[in-house]
């Protein structure tokens, strides 16, 4: 028998080397092309003993991210809708028209005990992200929503992160959004407004509310590739907080698509990701592309009721889509498992 001692963060490599896809979690409204769901948190409420999961459906390339979704789960594997948002809804609650949601994340607020719920929206004056040549001429921020049950309702609160820097000009969204020693950490996708450079800057608050920007991040020291993309979870390690996820470099046909899996010590006092482990993701069920298995998001929990871990991930589907690309697949949200004994 070998036992297994480590010190500090239970190894990110040993979550990931471990894994073992479980099952679906959620399918897309209908398994036509450029139809999604996923781009949501899986988020352990271990005071209420449920298992909390955000989605944002999307149906077609007409009809984009039209809801926030919010799931409710007593085991992590089964879970039931407990409340939505609508876009149409969230317009009036932001006072903006907002033409899609995308990246949601969900969270307890330990000062209030208050459910934050982060969402990413598009708020351009014309509706053009659909398009996958015009992808970058949206605009994409990220309001916060709260609320003292997860079945809602929900209030407005306002933008938390804006692109009010020049390199966040065309896109602050899709956050990775978690609370380290009382302080939140938020790692987001940046893009300045006409490129389609896209890059990963950091956030920091002392109340989930106002933030307070870091600006982009060096990786071991050196500037981020043109097109770098993280997805994923914050945990609290010794040498500071580290994140556990998908790393995106690539783009296919209007569609940011993942085949890496990599953790990152946030040196946040110098700005920098520091490289902890990196691998291939694997594909480990029929529901994943063989080259490109995820769609940029993901969710790592450890789950202490049941000591294990859970991750959820945004899959391409290699059976109804007609290839990889923004409206030419077909995504689902998939639940993988390690069990740490």
């Amino acid at each position: 028998m070998i036992v297994r001692v480590w010190q500090g963060l239970y190894p990110p490599q040993s979550v990931f080397g471990r894994r073992r896809f479980r099952r679906v979690l959620l399918d897309p409204p209908n398994f036509e092309p450029g139809s999604w769901c996923g781009a949501g948190k899986l988020w352990i409420d271990r005071g209420e003993g449920e298992y909390l999961l955000t989605s944002r459906p999307r149906e077609g390339g007409t009809r984009r991210g039209y809801a926030a979704e919010i799931y409710t789960s007593r085991n992590g594997e089964d879970f039931n809708l407990a409340s939505s948002i609508t876009k149409e809804e969230l317009g009036g609650i932001c006072g903006k028209k907002v033409n899609s949601i995308e990246g949601q994340q969900l969270l307890r607020d330990p000062l209030t005990g208050s459910y934050f719920l982060y969402l990413s929206v598009d708020t351009a004056e014309e509706n053009v992200a659909g398009a996958a040549d015009r992808v970058c001429e949206s605009r994409w921020e990220t309001y916060l929503v709260s609320s003292d049950d997860p079945k809602g309702p929900w209030k407005g609160e306002d933008f938390a992160l804006t692109g009010d820097a020049d390199y966040d000009s065309g896109e602050a969204r899709d956050s990775t959004i978690d609370v380290i020693d009382g302080r939140y950490y938020a790692l987001y996708k940046a893009r300045r407004a006409g490129t389609e450079k896209v890059h990963v800057a950091l956030a920091l608050s002392s109340d989930g509310k106002r933030w307070s920007k870091l600006g982009e991040l060096k990786v071991d020291g050196k500037p981020q590739p043109d097109f770098f993309l993280l997805s994923g979870s914050i945990f609290a390690g010794c040498a500071g907080p580290v994140f556990v996820g998908t790393k995106t470099t690539d783009v296919v046909k209007g569609a940011a698509l993942t085949k890496r899996f990599a953790a990152y010590l946030v040196d946040f006092r110098r700005s920098n990701l520091e490289t902890v482990f990196e691998a291939p993701w694997i594909p480990g069920s029929p529901y994943e592309h063989g080259e490109y298995p995820i769609h940029t998001y993901a969710s790592v929990a450890h789950d202490p009721m049941r000591d294990r871990w859970l991750m959820a991930v945004e899959a391409v589907d290699p059976t109804f889509s007609k290839e990889p690309g923004l409206n030419l697949e077909v995504d689902r949200l998939l639940l993988y498992v390690t069990d740490p004994s």
